[in-house]
C-alpha cells in the first residue's frame, strides 16, 4: 500500500455548489435566478444569463502540513454599465456570504476566511456591468 498523500479538493466545484445554495436561500429578489459557474459562458455575449456569478480558483499556497491559503476571484455580471445596480447589489450580497463559507462539516475544505477585497466595478468593452472581488481562504487538505 502506498504512503498516504495530502490533496486539496476542487475548490471551484465546492464553491460553485455552495454559492448556488446560499444564493437560492436568500429572500432578496436580486438573488433569484443567478447562474453560478467556474467559467464565463462559451456563447455569444447577448445569450448569457441575466445574472451570473463566476468563481475562479487562483491556486493554493501551503502553510502547514495540511493547511493552505487559497486565493479565489468572484465576478458578478448583471445589468448594464449604465445601470449597474443589480450587479452591485448582487456583489454586495455575495461578499456578505463569504464569511458563511467555513464550517465544521467534514466535506467542507474551507476552515476560515482570511481576507476579502472588493467588490469593485471593472470597466470593459461589453455593455454588461462587471463587479469583481477576491478572497483568501484557509483550506484543509485531506489524506488519500
Amino acid at each position: 500500500m502506498p504512503d498516504p498523500i495530502l490533496i486539496h479538493d476542487d475548490l471551484e466545484l465546492y464553491l460553485t455548489a455552495r454559492f448556488r445554495s446560499l444564493l437560492a436561500s436568500r429572500p432578496e429578489p436580486v438573488c433569484s435566478e443567478v447562474e453560478v459557474d467556474r467559467v464565463e459562458p462559451d456563447r455569444p455575449y447577448e445569450d448569457w444569463p441575466a445574472k451570473l456569478l463566476v468563481v475562479r480558483d487562483d491556486g493554493t499556497t501551503d502553510d502547514e502540513l495540511h493547511v493552505g491559503q487559497a486565493s479565489i476571484g468572484l465576478t458578478v455580471l448583471a445589468g448594464t454599465k449604465r445601470s449597474p445596480k443589480v450587479a452591485k447589489d448582487l456583489a454586495l450580497i455575495v461578499r456578505a456570504l463569504i464569511p458563511l463559507l467555513p464550517s465544521p462539516d467534514p466535506s467542507n475544505p474551507i476552515a476560515a476566511v482570511l481576507s476579502v477585497n472588493g467588490p469593485y466595478m471593472v470597466d470593459e468593452a461589453p455593455a454588461r456591468a462587471r463587479v469583481y472581488m477576491t478572497a483568501t481562504l484557509a483550506v484543509v487538505a485531506r489524506a488519500v
